[in-house]
This record gives structure tokens, sequence and C-alpha cells, in this order.
């Protein structure tokens, strides 16, 4: 039985209600949904730039979703501009549409330091504390900061330098 025009669009409509898609990302699924009873990419292709054309498929709209949700999660800005190229978006102009303000990545980089870190004191001998900050960098970092936003949240506060000698 043949693929009509019809059913790729409702498949791709099914598609949409759940979240944005990019274009490419629908003619992918469209594609492997109905890669048995299909014959060429023409039709997918068509269905796609039809959805364009009526404004339900956008790929800024996809591409500024995808950045909220990022932040969202606690993605600093290397992790962002890497996941967001992966899915064949332009970052900084998904940064832009999602956040016209933009994003103060040091507050960003406070808070998730704080979900994960807050209140844990550094250990009190030297070696421990080293590696512990060592840790808590190399979590920052995979988070995608870089270490300008979180290396002064790795400093000995003024409480624990009392009483050691520098």
């Amino acid at each position: 039985m043949e693929v009509r025009a019809s059913d790729l669009r409702r498949a791709a409509m099914d598609l949409l209600a759940r979240r944005e898609h990019s274009s490419q990302e629908m003619i992918t699924k469209l594609k492997g949904r109905f890669r048995q009873r299909l014959e060429g990419d023409d039709l997918c292709h068509t269905v796609v730039d039809e959805l364009i054309a009526d404004g339900l498929l956008s790929d800024a709209r996809y591409a500024a979703s995808m950045a909220r949700q990022l932040v969202n999660r606690g993605c600093g800005p290397k992790k962002l501009s890497f996941e967001l190229r992966q899915k064949g978006c332009d970052p900084d102009s998904a940064v832009d549409a999602a956040f016209p303000d933009g994003i103060d990545w040091f507050a960003l980089a406070e808070e998730i330091y704080e979900r994960k870190f807050g209140g844990k004191p550094f250990p009190s001998d030297w070696d421990s504390k080293q590696k512990d900050r060592a840790k808590r960098g190399r979590f920052m970092a995979s988070r995608g900061f870089s270490p300008s936003h979180f290396m002064h949240l790795l400093e000995a506060t003024p409480d624990e330098m009392d009483g050691q000698d520098l």
C-alpha cells in the first residue's frame, strides 16, 4: 500500500504535538516511520515544506526551544554550543532567540555549583582539599562552563582561612 501525503502529514502533526522538531529531524523520523511503504524522499520533503509554509514547523523555534531546555538543565556555554551544533542549529542565533536579554553565565554557574555542592565545606587537610577542588572543577567543566565562570567558587572563603598560615 502506497503512502499518501495525508498519512505523512498526520504522523508529522503527531510528532509536533509532543515537542518542536527541526526540519531535518522531521524528515528523518518520517522516513523511519514509513520506510517500508515509502517510495523516494520527495513526498517527505514536500510534506515538511508544507508544514514550514503553514508555520507549524520552524527551525528557529526548534533551536530556541532546545537552547532554553539545555540552559534549564544547567548546561554551560560550551556544552550548549556543542549540543546545538550536533542538532544542526546555529548556537548564537538560538541563544539570542531564546534569551533576548542574554544569559548571566556566572550566575548560572553559581546556581549549578550551589545545587550540587551547596553547604559542603572543603576538607580540612590540604591534600583532600585539593582533590575536592579538582573534583568540583571537573564537574563544572563537564557541565560546559569555562574556568572563568567557576574558579571563584573554588577559592577558600575567609572563614576557611582563619587560623591558617599562608
